[in-house]
C-alpha cells in the first residue's frame, strides 16, 4: 500500500520515494508505484495532481487497488530512488476549489438540509450538485455567506478519528466509504468525510463565485470558481470589457448604454433598409411583363409584400421567389380566381420542392435555377397572359 503523504502535508511539493513496481501499459506508457507519494490521484470527483518523477512528466495518477500508480512514458526499474515534484500552482488551485466546495456545501446543508450528491473538479470546470431546489436569491445569499466564512480565515483541520470517536461525530458523507474515514473540519461551518488535499486556513481560498446554475435531476447544479481560477476569470472578463469599450467608443461603466444605442441605431437602419427594399420591389413589379418576380435575400415579410404588389398589377396567378440558384428559393404561388392544385403538383414533379398550402395559395422552398423555374411557369397556361 502506498503511503499517502498528502494526507498529512498537502503543502509538500518535493519528496524522494522508492519505486516498488513498474508495469507497461497497452499504449506503451508505464504505471509506476512508489512506497510513498504526495501525488493525489483521480479520486472523489477531483482530477489528479500534475508534476514530475526524476524530471519525467507524470501523465496521470490513478488508484489501483491499494496502490497509487503514476503514469510516465519511460521505464523506471523497481528499487530506483526517484526525486518527485508536485506542480504547486495546479495543486493549490485544486485545494482552493475543493475547500470552497466544502464551505458552500456545509452552508447548503445547515440552512436548507440538502445534501451534496455530486462533485466534479477538473482543470476546465467545477460543479456542485444538490438534491434540492435552490432559488437565485438563495444562491446569492449562500455565496455571500461562504465568502464571509472565507474572509474570517477559519482553521481547516484534517484528521482520522478512531471508531469510537467517529460514532459520536455528525459529519457529511457519501455512502460507500471503505477503511479509515478521513474528516475535513472547517471551524464552525462543516465536517465532512473527504480524501483530497485542502488549505489550512479559509483565507487562502480568496473568494468563491457562483458563475451559473441549473436544475439537474430534480435538484440544483452549480458551476463555481475559487481563488486563482476566479481571478483568472475576472481578468478574462476585464479584458473583454476593455475591448468592448474600445469597439463601442464608450466608458467601461457605460457599455450597456452604448449597446442599447447600437441596437436602436440598427433598428432604425433596418427599418429604412426595409423601406428601400419595398420601393425596389414595387419598381420591379411595375416593369414586369409576367407575374413572376425573383428577388435577393430570404425575408418572408418582403416576399409577402412582393406577392401583394404583383396582385395589384396582375389578374390571376402570381409567383414570387426569394433566394439564389446556389442555396435555393423561398416561394409563394397565389391566385384569387382559381385553384393551383395542378400547377403545384407539376411544380413538385419537376423540381425539389418542400411546402404546401391550399387551393389558391402555396408556399415553401424549391431547389433549382431561376431560368428553369421561369421556363416552367411560362409554359403553364396559368401564367400565359
Amino acid at each position: 500500500m502506498t503511503e499517502k503523504i498528502y494526507d498529512k502535508d498537502p503543502y509538500l511539493t518535493e519528496f524522494s520515494a522508492t519505486v516498488t513496481g513498474c508495469f507497461i501499459n497497452a499504449d506503451a506508457t508505464f504505471d509506476i508505484t512508489l512506497d510513498r507519494t504526495a501525488f493525489f490521484p483521480n479520486e472523489g470527483g477531483q482530477s489528479c495532481d500534475k508534476g514530475t518523477l526524476n524530471g519525467l512528466d507524470v501523465l496521470n495518477v490513478e488508484l489501483k487497488d491499494d496502490d497509487i500508480v503514476h503514469v510516465v512514458k519511460v521505464y523506471i526499474p523497481e528499487g530506483t530512488t526517484v526525486e518527485c515534484m508536485i506542480d504547486w500552482e495546479h495543486r493549490f488551485s485544486n485545494m482552493q476549489m475543493h475547500t470552497g466546495e466544502h464551505i458552500f456545501s456545509g452552508l447548503v446543508h445547515s440552512k436548507f438540509g440538502f445534501d451534496n450528491v455530486g462533485f466534479h473538479l477538473s482543470d476546465n470546470s467545477a460543479t456542485m450538485d444538490y438534491n434540492g431546489k435552490l432559488s437565485e436569491s438563495e444562491i446569492h445569499e449562500l455565496e455571500a455567506l461562504a465568502n464571509e466564512v472565507i474572509w474570517s480565515n477559519r482553521k481547516v483541520r484534517t484528521f482520522f478519528p478512531d471508531e469510537s470517536e467517529l460514532e459520536t461525530l455528525d459529519y457529511r458523507s457519501k455512502s460507500g466509504i471503505k477503511g479509515a474515514v478521513r474528516l475535513v473540519e472547517i471551524e464552525g461551518v462543516d465536517l465532512c468525510a473527504c480524501c483530497a488535499p485542502h488549505v489550512a486556513l479559509t483565507g487562502e481560498i480568496g473568494l468563491i463565485k457562483i458563475v451559473s446554475w441549473e436544475s439537474y435531476k430534480g435538484g440544483t447544479r452549480l458551476n463555481y470558481l475559487c481563488g486563482m481560477r476566479a481571478l483568472a476569470d475576472y481578468s478574462r472578463l476585464f479584458t473583454l470589457e476593455s475591448e468592448l469599450s474600445k469597439l463601442l467608443n464608450a466608458s467601461k461603466g457605460d457599455i450597456f448604454g452604448a449597446v442599447e444605442k447600437v441596437k436602436t441605431d440598427l433598428s432604425d437602419l433596418e427599418f429604412k433598409a426595409v423601406g428601400l427594399k419595398r420601393d425596389k420591389i414595387s419598381e420591379a413589379c411595375y416593369v414586369l411583363k409576367k407575374p413572376i418576380l425573383f428577388m435577393e435575400g430570404d425575408n418572408a415579410d418582403l416576399l409577402r409584400f412582393a406577392v401583394s404588389e404583383l396582385k395589384s398589377r396582375f389578374n390571376g396567378a402570381v409567383a414570387a421567389f426569394a433566394g439564389d440558384d446556389e442555396t435555393g428559393y423561398r416561394f409563394i404561388l397565389e391566385c384569387d380566381s382559381h385553384g393551383l392544385e395542378k400547377l403545384f403538383d407539376d411544380f413538385k414533379f419537376e423540381f425539389d420542392v418542400k411546402g404546401g398550402g391550399r387551393s389558391g395559395s402555396y408556399m415553401g422552398n424549391v431547389e433549382g435555377k431561376q431560368e428553369d423555374i421561369v421556363t416552367f411557369l411560362e409554359s403553364d397556361k396559368t401564367f400565359m397572359i
